[in-house]
């Protein structure tokens, strides 16, 4: 049985056409909140989130990513050099949720992340 999770999203991968480009599958998607982070985005950069306990993040849950298009999305955010996956909570309708987020490595490195 394959792993299915979900995503969240607050950059590049908010378009639609390119997360079909990607993994040529387009996902439910759910306004969400991301807590004790903050989005920043550097001049002629991509975006990327630190941990700032008083920051809220933006962004969407893409529903039901199973482990083909999770490792399309990985290679795509060059995971375990530019970006790192991890897991966090988000809020949903108001609810708590589970989910994966990418993180900047550097970042990551250097709140003991992996």
């Amino acid at each position: 049985m394959r792993a299915v999770v979900d995503l969240f999203v607050y950059g590049t991968l908010l378009d639609d056409a390119l997360v079909q480009q990607l993994t040529g599958l387009r996902f439910p998607k759910r306004a969400a909140r991301l807590p004790s982070y903050r989005k920043c985005t550097p001049a002629g950069g991509y975006p990327y989130i630190v941990p700032d306990d008083d920051g809220t993040v933006d962004g969407v849950l893409l529903c039901g990513v199973a482990d083909d298009a999770l490792r399309a999305f990985d290679a795509y955010e060059d995971a375990g050099h530019l970006y790192r996956r991890i897991e966090v909570t988000v809020s949903v309708d108001a609810q708590p949720q589970r989910a994966f987020t990418y993180v900047a490595a550097a970042i990551a490195g250097s709140q003991g992340i992996v």
